[in-house]
């Protein structure tokens, strides 16, 4: 069984790690670390899309709902792989998939009404309603590819240079010379093969 952990939270951004939770090359053997309802849980509170007690709630409520909980999980995987399509498109230069665009722009729709106002001290923020449904998960990651898509931080956009890897990440280096998503992961196993001639 493949988890996600604290240290696969390397992209840059929730939406790029969302993608990163299928672990190796798409069309060749992947490893997916979203198997189950409580996995896509667990992402998001290991990246902080939701807190623990929220988190806690929606599991509670996925295990009283077990069919739609089920559906939210089918969902989000088609939603990933059209976040992949959109980016894998955007890295070509190429115009993205009808689909995977309408599969976000439904997301998109669905998450912003959750959408409010805090406050704190003298501060607003913006911040989610409590989830009371089982896609809350899907909120943030939404949000935070349609902010990705429509900044200037999409020309860092990268994938990570392994050949059995595809994970994407924003390269904030300042001379945009980082190559693995991973240093300690990635770039460690090509220094090895690089060393042992292979």
């Amino acid at each position: 069984m493949t988890m996600v952990e604290a240290d696969d939270f390397v992209a840059g951004a929730p939406c790029l790690d969302f993608v990163n939770t299928v672990g190796g090359i798409r069309s060749g053997a992947c490893k997916d670390k979203l198997e189950s309802y409580d996995d896509l849980v667990r992402w998001a509170v290991l990246a902080e899309t939701l807190d623990r007690q929220a988190g806690d709630k929606l599991l509670g409520l996925a295990h009283a709902h077990p069919d739609t909980a089920l559906r939210v999980l089918r969902r989000a995987k088609e939603f990933r792989e059209a976040l992949h399509a959109v980016f894998a498109t955007a890295l070509a230069q190429r115009p993205p998939p009808r689909g995977a665009l309408e599969t976000l722009h439904a997301e998109i729709r669905n998450a912003l009404p959750h959408l409010r106002l805090s406050r704190d001290g003298a501060h607003y923020d913006w911040d989610w309603e409590p989830p009371d449904s089982l896609d809350a998960p899907l909120w943030a990651v939404a949000r935070d590819a349609g902010n990705l898509l429509t900044s200037d931080k999409m020309n860092r956009l990268a994938e990570c240079a392994s050949d059995t890897c595809g994970w994407y990440f924003l390269d904030l280096s300042k001379n945009r010379s980082r190559r693995w998503c991973d240093m300690r992961d990635c770039g460690n196993r090509a220094k090895v093969r690089r060393y042992r001639g292979g």
